[in-house]
């Protein structure tokens, strides 16, 4: 028998040294070094024993005092197809119409080989009520142009765009006074689409450009994301104009998409581990049959590197438009409405739990919000009590089910920035909900984490801009429950509610996110036999400010044992972000978050609400053999609440 003290220990091919490492493993909290052979992680300890794993090959680390913590987890952020609703024109610090109809025409001068100019920014109360194809046809008058408004709920076309989309007098309204042309008298359309009644036309003019926007737009995100120390990603829904179109374009785009991932895996070039997420958002669609797909491609992936075990149910809009709806109504009087009903959410759960997948459902309103659970509560019934069904965004929810949250464990997903004081949340939520709602419904992921329930945090990208995609971006946020971007005009928002702990705050970003997206065993907090994702950080969360936490630099990143992030790769990811954002103006240092200049902000909010706004009531369609796009929108669409 051979004494255990004559085996030689591993030599590592990478250690982490000389700084403080926090595990995220309640056995063993703090260490000292930590050592990686191949993919795995080999020893975490102190620096005694670490020597033993050190050979003539080895690379050592030196982190000078700096962190190491497990690599990040985005359990929500829409990385994969996103970056081409930022195209175009920066409008929103145009402070008319005046201004906004100049910037436009010197960027339509500055690109006169465009064939669609396209633009983002605009806000209809600057612009004196709704803007018309006559007003942009007065800077624009040689070639479509469509220009997405602030939330991009809204565009404005001008003639040339109204005549290449085929809009007439005679085209329908999707659904009158929620999702319409704005018109004349005499039924003639303006140039203002209203809540997406713009999507088919962006595809039907030209705009939309599959080949180049999907592939550029993952390349740049996932470089970003991994800048910030995100290792592992769940991408809930690939983000085309098709998203719709569950059993056609929606099919085909998500293959594609991960198709192109699996490529990049080959080559050694992925930069993240993905779960990747199919929608449901059409009521139209079947369950069983869209539930069939999900689980064809979930035995198709099932590697380290990139699953898809989960499927997203995506039933409401956007509170802020007042069309999510409610079990109260907005103290405007509207409802609002359901795209996907509570009877079909429990049928898509209930199918999904059974073929072995995970049900994600996108909650908004405190209507959604109820169907939701009871969904749920269905599934456990069912026997169904080991997945990792989850709520993201949990925007509104009645104390009723709230308590139903916590009583049933329900995992949730939040965005700390969609609930205090960025871009104008207080005053929507006072102004839509009134007071008393917004301080016994909003925002109430932090009271969940305190009750035990597991909360994952992430931004949501393209809702929030890249650098907000930060990790410690959102842990700033949910500690403090301020914006970040604004460190000296934020303030703690909504006032009745407690913030998650530090501790929490960085479970939520690996842990328990990794827990929610189903890779715990592997990732998620650094222990021996686990894949090697680390970060190591330039100061410690835990010996600065909360409000400095979001500007904390990544020194490295490291997935499965390859360095994703280094301090060399500094200028390729300016580079890449700075052509992400639009703007030479916004250089970012390499780390989590960099507070930008005000005019850097202003670029930041044009991402702002874009996908929560979009998608959560986006039209886009790929139509069916037989059919063309606008009949397939319409029989539809028609057929579908919002």
């Amino acid at each position: 028998m051979v004494s255990s003290t004559l085996i030689a220990a591993p030599i590592a091919d990478t250690v982490f040294s000389g700084g403080k490492v926090y595990t995220v493993n309640p056995k063993q909290a703090w260490a000292e070094a930590v050592a990686v052979k191949d993919n795995k992680i080999i020893y975490v300890g102190d620096q005694a024993g670490l020597k033993a794993h050190i050979g003539d090959s080895t690379k050592t680390i030196d982190c000078k005092g700096k962190t190491v913590m497990p690599g990040f987890i985005s359990a929500h952020d829409h990385l994969i197809a996103s970056s081409w609703t930022s195209l175009g024109v920066n409008l929103y610090d145009a402070k008319d119409k005046a201004e906004t109809l100049k910037l436009i025409k010197e960027y339509a001068d500055a690109h006169p080989d465009e064939k669609v100019i396209r633009g983002i920014g605009w806000v209809a109360d600057k612009m004196g009520g709704p803007p018309t194809a006559k007003d942009l046809d007065t800077v624009v008058p040689d070639r479509p142009a469509i220009l997405l408004d602030f939330t991009i709920h809204d565009a404005w076309l001008n003639s040339a765009a109204l005549k290449a989309a085929n809009i007439t007098k005679d085209t329908p309204d999707t659904l009158p006074g929620v999702t319409y042309w704005v018109r004349d008298k005499e039924g003639n359309p303006l140039g203002a689409a209203i809540e997406i009644q713009w999507m088919q036309a962006y595809i039907d003019m030209g705009a939309w450009d599959a080949e180049t926007m999907v592939r550029k737009s993952a390349d740049e995100l996932f470089t970003i994301a991994a800048q910030n120390g995100t290792t592992s990603l769940l991408n809930p829904g690939i983000v085309t104009p098709n998203v719709k179109d569950t059993h056609g374009g929606m099919e085909r785009d998500f293959e594609a998409s991960v198709g192109m991932l699996a490529e990049l895996e080959k080559k050694g070039e992925l930069k993240l581990r993905v779960q990747a997420v199919p929608f449901f958002k059409n009521a139209k669609a079947d369950p069983e049959k869209f539930v069939k797909f999900a689980a064809k491609m979930q035995k198709q992936y099932q590697g380290d590197k990139i699953r898809c075990d989960f499927i997203k149910v995506h039933p409401d809009g956007n509170w802020n438009a007042q069309v999510s709806p409610h079990l109260e109504p907005y103290t405007t009087g509207k409802q609002g409405a359901f795209n996907i009903d509570p009877v079909t959410m429990k049928a898509v759960t209930l199918a999904a739990n059974k073929a072995g997948l995970n049900t994600i459902i996108h909650t908004d309103g405190s209507a959604t919000g109820r169907g939701a659970i009871d969904a749920f509560e269905a599934a456990i019934k069912a026997g169904y009590k080991d997945t990792r069904n989850a709520i993201h965004h949990y925007t509104w929810i009645h104390p009723d089910d709230h308590k139903r949250t916590i009583d049933l464990k329900i995992p949730v997903n939040a965005t700390p920035n969609f609930y205090n004081d960025w871009s104008n949340q207080r005053e929507d939520a006072y102004r839509l909900l009134g007071k008393e709602r917004t301080n016994t419904q909003f925002g109430l992921y932090s009271d969940l984490a305190h009750a035990g329930n597991s909360v994952s945090i992430s931004a949501d990208v393209p809702s929030t801009q890249p650098s907000m995609q930060a990790p410690l971006f959102c842990v700033e946020g949910a500690v403090t429950l301020m914006d970040p971007t604004r460190p000296d005009e934020s303030k703690p928002f909504p006032e009745t509610r407690k913030p998650m702990t530090l501790e929490q705050a960085i479970r939520a970003v690996t842990i328990d996110a990794a827990w929610q997206i189903s890779l715990d065993d592997k990732v998620g907090s650094l222990e021996v036999g686990k894949l090697a994702d680390i970060v190591v950080l330039d100061k410690n969360p835990f010996d600065v400010k909360p409000t400095e936490i979001a500007e904390i630099e990544v020194a490295y990143t490291m997935m499965d044992g390859q360095f994703t992030h280094t301090p060399k790769d500094k200028d390729i990811e300016a580079e890449s972000r700075d052509e992400f954002l639009g703007t030479g103006e916004y250089t970012p240092k390499t780390s989590s978050y960099t507070r930008p200049s005000k005019k850097a902000q202003e670029q930041a909010l044009i991402a702002s609400f874009k996908f929560l706004s979009t998608f959560c009531c986006a039209k886009g369609y790929a139509a069916p053999e037989g059919k063309t796009y606008k009949e397939q929108l319409i029989e539809e669409l028609l057929s579908t609440s919002l």
